[in-house]
């Protein structure tokens, strides 16, 4: 398989359209933004799109979650296999938008410490409710933009919902089980693709879990990762998030041969310099004092968004 690694710059969010897009889905949903998930889910698209996958293609989503990308390439008329070791039930808003089928909720022999971390069946409304808890708001004007950003993302779901044409949508397929033992038929996908769901797996499982992955794909499709990268010389581990942070060498490593491009200077005056990067911030994190985000004052990236892409 031919591979390269390289480090997601601001440039990505100047393409208007799938931002857009990105917006669109993250209301319908209700869902946070990871504060690279932008560069994440747009440098997946464009690779897809030049690699010619099309529509009514098979993505297997790897490490899914509820994460929007399998709604948004669903939505694009790909057929998505939503592949995560967690317990999950369809979002009461993917209802009545996306024909959802399979098992996520299936006893697996599997564990993993990030799966205490999630928890896909909470209902909307105590999600809600959370978030409106007096408690976390330190200061009353915080109170009136999360009331707004809720409505909005409401009536976007229901234009949604009510008003768009999901016949041409694709179909989501929920599969539970670890990315080393995925019970698929080798070269029944198009394409394998994750958003930072890699690192959350057992790094002594890491090869395993490429050559797992890289086993469903047909000759000619393509394997695409995101994850996390920093400029150390050891991967370090956040027991808080059970994560990994993987260091340029350790991934040349697992990927030999990889054609690299690892400007990391140049990737973080990018995204620090980027008027796009700082307002698509979710407040998510620059309204969580625990967050190296806080109120958008800070000087340096606490990782590095990094692309894996390989072609079989």
């Amino acid at each position: 398989m031919m591979t390269e690694i390289k480090l997601l710059f601001a440039s990505l969010l100047n393409d208007e359209e799938k931002i857009k897009e990105i917006t669109h889905w993250l209301r319908v949903m209700d869902r946070p933004n990871g504060w690279h998930y932008d560069l994440d889910h747009v440098w997946i698209l464009k690779e897809l799109e030049k690699a010619g996958i099309l529509p009514g293609s098979t993505i297997l989503d790897a490490g899914a979650g509820q994460g929007i990308m399998q709604y948004l390439l669903a939505s694009r008329g790909y057929n998505v296999i939503s592949l995560d070791f967690s317990p999950r039930t369809p979002p009461p808003r993917s209802k009545g938008i996306f024909k959802i089928y399979g098992e996520g909720n299936v006893e697996i022999s599997y564990h993993h410490p990030y799966m205490k971390f999630i928890n896909f069946n909470s209902k909307q409304s105590e999600k809600l409710l959370n978030h409106l808890k007096w408690k976390k708001f330190k200061k009353l004007p915080e109170l009136p933009g999360r009331i707004i950003r809720k409505i909005n993302s409401y009536i976007q779901y229901l234009f949604e919902r009510l008003f768009k044409n999901h016949m041409k949508y694709g179909t989501v397929r929920y599969l539970r089980a670890p990315f080393h033992d995925v019970p698929i038929e080798s070269g029944s996908v198009d394409a394998v693709i994750s958003v930072s769901a890699i690192e959350h797996s057992d790094i002594e499982l890491f090869n395993d879990n490429i050559k797992s992955l890289s086993r469903l794909i047909k000759q000619g499709g393509l394997m695409l990762l995101t994850t996390s990268a920093t400029e150390d010389k050891d991967n370090h581990y956040d027991e808080k998030v059970s994560g990994w942070c993987f260091s340029i060498d350790s991934l040349v490593s697992y990927f030999p041969g990889s054609t690299v491009d690892f400007d990391s200077k140049a990737c973080s005056d990018s995204l620090l310099g980027s008027n796009v990067f700082m307002k698509r911030l979710d407040p998510y994190y620059y309204l969580d004092p625990n967050s190296p985000f806080y109120r958008k004052k800070f000087q340096k990236l606490p990782y590095l968004p990094v692309g894996i892409k390989l072609v079989k």
